[in-house]
C-alpha cells in the first residue's frame, strides 16, 4: 500500500504492516515499537518547535533529527503539528478507554467528570512523563496559533467520536443530551489545561487537579 492511501485518523496516519516493516509474530511488541518510534518523533517535533518555532520548522528536519525519512515521518503523522499533539491525543485515549464505566442512573455531566478527574490525576500534575509531555504540549499551544488550531480541529473529531459512542453505550436514540455534557466537560478540561500551563509559564505554583476542580464549581454555579 502506498503513503498516499493512507487516512488520517486523529493527526496520526494508521500503520500500515506492508510498507517496509518485516513481518513479526509478535503484534504487541511490533505495536511497543511502533509507539516508540511515534514518541520519539513527537518529541523531536516538540524539541524543534521550542526551540526555532512551527513556522521555521519543517517535516524533513524532524525526520532528519529522528533519524528517519520523511516517508517514515508521514507513516505516522498527516502534518507537522500532529505529531506535536501526541500527548494531547493520549489525554482523550485515556478517556475513551474508561467510558464503558459509564452508565445510565446518574447525571451524565457529573459522570464525565469524575473520568476526566482520574485521568487528569494520572499526570501527576507534570511530573510523571506523561504529564511532563502534556505541559510541553500546552504551553506550545498558548505560543503557537498553528499548534493551537490543529489541536481545535482534533478536538472537534475526537467530541464527535465521545458523543457517538456515548450515545451508543446508553441505548439513546437522540444525542442532544450527550454532546451537551460532553462538549461542556470537554470545554472545563481545556480551560483547566491552559490556566495550569499559562500559570507554570509564569510561576505560579499550580495544581492541575485544584484548578480542575475550581473550573468544575464554576460549571455547575451556571446551572
Amino acid at each position: 500500500m502506498s503513503v498516499t492511501a493512507n487516512t488520517a485518523v486523529n493527526g496520526r496516519i494508521p500503520y500500515d504492516d506492508d510498507v517496509s516493516e518485516p513481518a513479526s509474530p509478535e503484534p504487541a511488541l511490533r505495536e511497543r515499537r511502533r509507539r516508540q518510534t511515534e514518541h520519539d518523533i513527537s518529541t523531536i517535533a516538540l524539541d524543534l518547535f521550542e526551540q526555532q518555532g512551527i513556522d521555521h520548522t519543517t517535516v524533513d528536519q524532524i525526520a532528519e533529527a529522528a533519524g528517519v525519512s520523511a516517508r517514515t515521518f508521514f507513516r505516522y503523522f498527516a502534518t507537522k503539528e500532529a505529531a506535536a499533539l501526541v500527548g494531547h491525543i493520549d489525554l482523550d485515549e485515556r478517556v475513551e478507554q474508561m467510558l464503558d464505566a459509564i452508565a445510565p442512573g446518574r447525571p451524565l455531566v457529573d459522570q464525565l467528570e469524575d473520568v476526566w478527574r482520574e485521568v487528569l490525576g494520572a499526570f501527576d500534575d507534570g511530573r510523571s512523563e506523561a504529564g511532563r509531555l502534556l505541559l510541553r504540549v500546552r504551553r506550545l499551544m498558548l505560543a503557537e496559533p498553528a499548534l493551537r488550531q490543529a489541536a481545535v480541529a482534533l478536538d472537534a473529531q475526537r467530541t464527535d467520536d465521545l458523543v457517538a459512542r456515548l450515545t451508543g453505550n446508553l441505548g439513546l436514540d437522540d444525542d442532544l443530551g450527550v454532546r451537551i455534557a460532553v462538549e461542556a466537560t470537554g470545554l472545563v478540561v481545556r480551560v483547566t489545561l491552559d490556566r495550569w500551563a499559562d500559570a507554570r509559564d509564569a510561576g505560579r505554583p499550580v495544581e492541575l487537579l485544584e484548578t480542575y476542580a475550581a473550573a468544575c464549581a464554576h460549571l455547575h454555579a451556571l446551572a
